[in-house]
């Protein structure tokens, strides 16, 4: 599966604004990180958010997928996340892009 410019351009942002802008991004409430999908939405546009959100769902919805090796190799972000972090990252995703 080809991944979209949408996803290197998020992993890329997110990388940046984690703990610099957005100390709490992986507490329960989920506020810091809306807050970094916003500003994403914000910087690339509503289509980068339907693209993303498209890819996202193509990508939970293959339960063999190891995510991690997947953030690793595809990703703009040099952080290291756990198959479940990444999944909840994805889902969280979801969750608020569909509240738009």
């Amino acid at each position: 599966m080809k991944t979209p410019q949408a996803f290197h351009d998020f992993t890329l942002q997110f990388h940046q604004d984690l703990d610099l802008v957005y100390p709490d991004w992986a507490s329960d409430a989920p506020t810091d990180r809306h807050k970094i999908y916003q500003s994403f939405r914000q910087r690339y546009g509503d289509q980068a958010v339907r693209d993303l959100n498209a890819f996202t769902e193509r990508l939970l919805s293959d339960g063999q997928t190891d995510l991690e090796s997947f953030w690793f190799r595809e990703s703009r972000s040099d952080w290291v996340i756990s198959n479940d972090g990444i999944r909840r990252l994805l889902k969280d995703f979801q969750t608020w892009a569909s509240s738009l």
